[in-house]
């Protein structure tokens, strides 16, 4: 240590220029000390901790967006399909692509989880933090933890930005652009990035302002498609009459290996979307600060689609019965539409910070949709092919979900006592309260384009609320040992539930009763470090995650598919282990964490065929495809999870990251679907590896390589995608992402970066992004 010390003394003493005997001067570069990587991540938290710095983000992420900072952390992906997708859920070791309502996302303390609903379409609200804010983000893996609800089995996420001390200002300007080939099309489509922001602190009072612009055209979501030819039917509603003779149709197999015809592309998302921030903090004594934050989120977006199909005199033929190669077939699914969305985020903190005995604080928060509209195009397959453009005849639906939102209020206190024999606590507790509210209504229009309303189609009511009071004690037993334990008790309501639907040209009501649930969930940790370089923990939770408002009382139509709700869901059950053991070094660390999950009555979406009569309030499942969320009686999923760290390896300058995820998860009992078990849940691959490397050449440039892949997993529970490296399939992937930073003047950076280098072809049902490139600029004052 005193070899240390008088080395970090002279170095920084002549970091600037030595004189030599001869009297000449020689330059010599700064040097930079780094104490040694000894962390603490064992003793100070419940669970496996991973974090992502700023300047990881800067050296080795295209970030557009702020779900994008997460890609290369152990185990967790988001699915983004597309630059600026507003349907990005977070899956984890544990949990899919498809549940949302899982994980949970906080950007300093307030709660950006969407947890109006479980599924792609109630994704985190990315869209109120801007890349360019984010100080570090955090993730605590698993329900460990009593401070956060149920839906935290699959972990907690915290974006963590900070308030300027200083003058400071930011802006930054970023183009990109991706080249997508597949089935008919082939294009170029273009977007682009802004982000602006100014902070300063006069006295007591700081303040940031940031706006955040992105503007993007997607590759195609999804292709209308057929798989076997039209069948007569008796029924009036189902014809295989004077169908078209097309031309252009694509062949190829589908996910379940079935032959199919593919008409053309749908899905082709235009969107520029804006967010305003302000975030003000107020010092109103030395140890207590007051905050406020107000984000303004707004989006116009435009979805196209484009034929490949066309008749003998070229015109493009989209709904409607077309003749192929003899056969006849329904064309379908060109369904374009518009939506355009205002939604406001306020924020009020108030909190201590005295590092003593005693600290408290007090968060409030409210997300509104003050403006949500969709208007789509509904035409069908039964349309004749003369009326079947949906951009010349118009008919369509509006759904309007303004005054939609949520509220959230914590309290919470620390106490931090040593007791009789001087050992250290260190105990939080507090009350939680958030309250969820679906407003839904789809009405008929009669030109999609202008969005005007006429006839109710359907509509959705309802609101839940739950109550938690929590405590967690960090017992310091002695030095080397930690016991972090304690619980929390959840009062859970579900009310004003009602669902109307038209069945068969008559508007149907269903109201449902108010219920209620009243569940604790004990959470235990034990850990231990024998000497600094190593270190040892093992974790216990149980967690209740309670039914969504959507899940219990919105029906929605998405394409040619019924989304059935069900009051009647009882809470999932989540009973999870894991045991960590990290071994570090001066220049890094390595972990390994095995990990443990069973869970009971789990609310997985399931899909039947037409006419299957799944019971619902106001009816029974008609669609051409339905899906409905059930409870599953048992899913297990056991797995390791690797990760490793290092700064300098070989070389000075060189950073290397890796890590990797083994998972096997099994449903091993479902009594609503006997023949699933044995089979695999949705969306949980069986492995995942990462690694980044970067180098810094100096102190103004450097370079970054990463890989991903994610292997095989299934987007049944009938585990019928037998052929998933298709559009509809839940493929594997293999990407590799590069990225170079050069800082050319004093406050000036210039970034360019390729995602998918090697251009693979990947689907999550939809199709990945192909290779695409980004140039940024930024200015830092």
């Amino acid at each position: 240590m005193r070899i240390k010390l008088i080395s970090t003394i002279i170095a920084a003493s002549f970091s600037g220029t030595l004189f030599a005997e001869h009297n000449e001067m020689i330059d010599l570069d700064a040097v930079e000390v780094r104490a040694p990587m000894i962390d603490s991540r064992i003793t100070n938290h419940p669970a496996t901790v991973e974090t992502y710095t700023k300047e990881q983000i800067q050296d080795t992420v295209n970030a557009t967006t702020s779900m994008q900072t997460l890609k290369y952390l152990p185990s967790f992906q988001v699915r983004e399909r597309y630059i600026g997708d507003r349907n990005g859920p977070i899956a984890t070791r544990t949990t899919g692509t498809l549940s949302s309502a899982q994980t949970m996302l906080y950007a300093d303390g307030v709660l950006l989880s969407n947890l109006l609903g479980n599924s792609y379409s109630f994704p985190p609200r990315w869209g109120f933090v801007s890349p360019e804010e984010i100080d570090s983000v955090n993730i605590l893996y698993g329900p460990f933890s009593a401070l956060y609800a149920g839906n935290s089995f699959g972990g907690v996420v915290s974006l963590n930005t900070r308030m300027p001390t200083k003058l400071e200002m930011h802006a930054s300007a970023q183009s990109f652009m991706q080249n997508f080939e597949l089935y008919g099309t082939d294009k170029t489509f273009r977007g682009n990035h802004e982000t602006a922001s100014i902070g300063n602190k006069i006295n007591d009072l700081s303040f940031f302002l940031n706006v955040d612009r992105l503007k993007n055209d997607s590759q195609p979501m999804q292709f209308s498609n057929a798989v076997g030819a039209c069948v007569p039917s008796a029924s009036p509603l189902v014809t295989c009459n004077a169908p078209t003779v097309a031309n252009g149709a694509y062949k190829d197999k589908d996910q379940s290996g079935k032959d199919r015809l593919i008409f053309g592309a749908t899905g082709f998302d235009q969107s520029e979307q804006t967010n305003a921030k302000i975030k003000l903090a107020y010092d109103i004594t030395s140890q207590i600060k007051a905050s406020y934050s107000l984000g303004i989120w707004d989006l116009d977006s435009r979805v196209d689609v484009v034929s490949y199909i066309k008749d003998f005199a070229g015109n493009p033929i989209y709904n409607g019965n077309v003749s192929v190669d003899g056969q006849t077939y329904k064309s379908s699914g060109f369904t374009p539409s518009e939506a355009q969305a205002l939604h406001v985020m306020q924020a009020l903190d108030v909190k201590s910070n005295t590092k003593g005995l005693f600290d408290w604080q007090l968060t409030l928060s409210n997300y509104d949709y003050q403006k949500d509209r969709n208007s789509s195009s509904n035409l069908s397959s039964n349309v004749t092919v003369a009326a079947g453009n949906p951009y010349q005849n118009r008919a369509g639906r509006v759904t309007d979900m303004q005054g939609t939102g949520w509220t959230v209020f914590d309290a919470r206190a620390t106490l931090r006592p040593v007791d009789g024999f001087g050992r250290q606590h260190l105990i939080d507790f507090g009350y939680h309260i958030d309250n969820y509210q679906l407003r839904s209504d789809t009405n008929n229009t009669v030109d999609w384009m202008r969005g005007s309303k006429t006839s109710l189609f359907a509509s959705s009511r309802g609101e839940t609320q739950t109550q938690a009071l929590y405590v967690q004690d960090k017992w310091q037993i002695n030095p080397l040992w930690a016991l972090t334990f304690g619980g929390r008790q959840e009062y859970w309501q579900a009310m004003d539930g009602r669902n109307q639907t038209t069945l068969g040209g008559t508007l149907r009501t269903a109201n449902y009763a108010s219920q209620s649930e009243n569940k604790f969930s004990p959470k235990l940790s034990l850990s231990f470090e024998p000497e600094p370089a190593w270190g040892f923990r093992a974790a216990l939770g149980q967690a209740f995650r309670f039914p969504t408002v959507s899940e219990l009382y919105q029906q929605l139509s998405q394409g040619s598919t019924v989304v059935e709700n069900n009051p009647n869901l009882k809470p999932e059950e989540v009973i999870s282990g894991e045991f960590t053991a990290e071994r570090r070094f001066n220049n890094g660390l390595v972990r390994a964490t095995l990990f443990h999950e069973s869970k009971f009555d789990a609310l997985i979406s399931q899909t039947v065929g037409t006419g299957a009569g799944i019971p619902f309030g106001s009816g029974t499942c008609t669609g051409t495809t339905c899906s409905y969320i059930q409870n599953i009686d048992h899913v297990r999923t056991n797995g390791v999870e690797l990760s490793t760290i290092w700064e300098n390896v070989s070389i000075h300058g060189l950073d290397i990251m890796a890590n990797a995820t083994f998972s096997d998860a099994e449903i091993l009992k479902n009594s609503l679907a006997p023949s699933t078990e044995g089979n695999k849940p949705s969306r949980i691959p069986k492995q995942q590896y990462k690694v980044v490397g970067t180098y810094h050449q100096g102190r103004n440039l450097t370079y970054s390589v990463a890989a991903r892949y994610s292997g095989r997993q299934y987007n049944t529970l009938d585990n019928s995608d037998v052929n998933p490296d298709t559009f509809g399939g839940t493929s594997k992937f293999f990407i590799v992402d590069v990225k170079a930073n050069y800082k050319f003047a004093n406050r000036f950076t210039a970034s360019v970066g390729v995602d998918n280098l090697n251009n693979y072809k990947a689907y999550v049902f939809h199709p990945y992004p192909q290779r695409t490139g980004y140039v940024q600029l930024k200015f830092d004052y």
